[in-house]
């Protein structure tokens, strides 16, 4: 963040400061990652308050900020070390590689940029003929769990239940027609302003059933999308979306489910969800690496010449998918156990490979305005060799030809047994 851009968030809250309204939360959050290599632990401290205040009538200003601060496990880190022992070693070290040096190691920061950001900050009119929203503001489109084929800005928050959805640059529009049928309409871009996103949706009910109809189009990746989204209750709940992607390899995407509550102690829902993604791969053997999807974007720049430098320069795909595969199947219960202790368990399956993520999850709303939560993300093999989240021993070890033979690195570090993780929220 640059001075001039701390100068106007400063601005910003002190013309929030006799807000009508302030509410938000303070965050602590601890994870485990046994069995990994390099620190097994990280601390996060977090908050993020939320400011509106009445412009006029009908017209209101909401801003919300973070800041955040991380200490302990650095994938960069653990990526450098684990080159440098590695056969690899001497061409890393000659391509001059290193982690992205940081202003403040321990932090990992460099400025303001790095722990601050306002990740809500938007105009609300509401008009009994419209409601229009205009600024950064969290958009999330689709009936199904966790895996929306119509969202046009999708982001999957599976293993990470206590973050926020990212806010989008838009402008949304909602029209209703009756108190059964709307149609929203967005028109978005991306934090450089330099691609369009654009989506639409028609809502009707009938005869207890929503049916909305769908499309996008995303500047960026140069695709677009048409889709169906329906969500109803008969005996069980029901969803379905559907959408075609227009894309370089045009493909289907598809999720389907079903949930049910039942009366036991407080409340128990069940659900179960079968997801695709035509586009995906059917097999461990056509997966891209899996050191590279499980380090992510390169945190490591390299000054020299040589392999990794031209291999440090790859751009990550803002609309890539969560997942590689095609064929999934989820599956969920949450119970009530007390007024404020309940629990839940979650598991994603790759039908094409049979591994999985479990996850279970505790919480307990220890006063009205203090909730401690676990959780744990556990990959598995149901069955198979191995696959997408629990990775085969040859899917974590890189090679490269070199005159006397293959040279190579192995990445299983980054792969913990589980992810383990205590937060507490206090919101205010």
């Amino acid at each position: 963040m640059s001075a001039r851009t701390a100068a106007l968030l400063v601005a910003l809250l002190a013309s929030l400061s006799s807000a009508e309204e302030g509410q938000g939360y303070a965050e602590l959050r601890a994870a485990l990652f046994p069995g990994a290599a390099g620190d097994k632990l990280q601390l996060v401290e977090h908050v993020r308050p939320s400011f509106q205040t009445q412009l006029a009538e009908r017209v209101k200003l909401v801003a919300t900020v973070e800041a955040g601060l991380a200490e302990g496990r650095d994938t960069a880190t653990v990526l450098d070390r684990m080159l440098r022992a590695s056969e690899l070693g001497p061409l890393y070290e000659a391509a001059e590689c290193a982690p992205v040096p940081r202003a403040n190691s321990f932090l990992h920061i460099d400025g303001a940029e790095d722990y601050l950001d306002v990740d809500r900050l938007f105009v609300d009119v509401y008009n009994p003929s419209f409601d229009l929203r205009i600024g950064r503001q969290a958009v999330n489109w689709g009936s199904a769990r966790f895996l929306n084929p119509t969202d046009p800005f999708p982001q999957v928050l599976l293993t990470e239940p206590w973050r926020p959805r990212r806010g989008v640059n838009a402008l949304r529009l909602t029209v209703p027609f009756t108190q059964a049928s709307d149609a929203t309409a967005v028109v978005a871009t991306d934090d450089a302003f330099t691609g369009v996103r654009a989506a639409g949706r028609a809502r009707v009910n009938w005869m207890g059933t929503d049916f909305a109809a769908v499309g996008g189009y995303r500047g960026e990746g140069s695709t677009a999308f048409a889709g169906l989204d329906l969500r109803g209750t008969a005996v069980v709940g029901f969803w379905l979306e559907a959408a075609w992607v227009f894309s370089k390899s045009p493909h289907e995407e598809v999720a389907v489910g079903i949930d049910y509550s039942f009366p036991v102690l407080e409340q128990m829902v069940a659900f179960a969800q079968y997801s695709r993604n035509g586009s995906g791969l059917t097999s461990p053997d056509q997966y891209p690496s899996a050191a590279t999807r499980l380090a992510g974007p390169s945190p490591i720049a390299c000054s020299g010449n040589g392999l990794f430098a031209a291999s440090a320069t790859s751009k990550a795909d803002p609309f890539a998918p969560f997942t590689v595969g095609r064929d999934y199947g989820l599956v969920g219960l949450s119970l009530g156990l007390l007024t404020e202790l309940s629990a839940s368990a979650t598991a994603l399956l790759n039908l094409d490979d049979g591994t999985a993520i479990f996850i279970p999850a505790l919480s307990w709303a220890a006063r009205d305005w203090l909730d401690v939560s676990a959780s744990a993300s556990v990959p598995a093999s149901v069955w198979g060799q191995g696959g997408e989240f629990k990775p085969r021993a040859k899917d974590l070890r890189v090679t490269f030809p070199a005159p006397g033979g293959e040279l190579g690195a192995d990445f299983s570090g980054l792969v913990p047994a589980a992810t383990l993780t205590l937060w507490t929220r206090a919101s205010f």
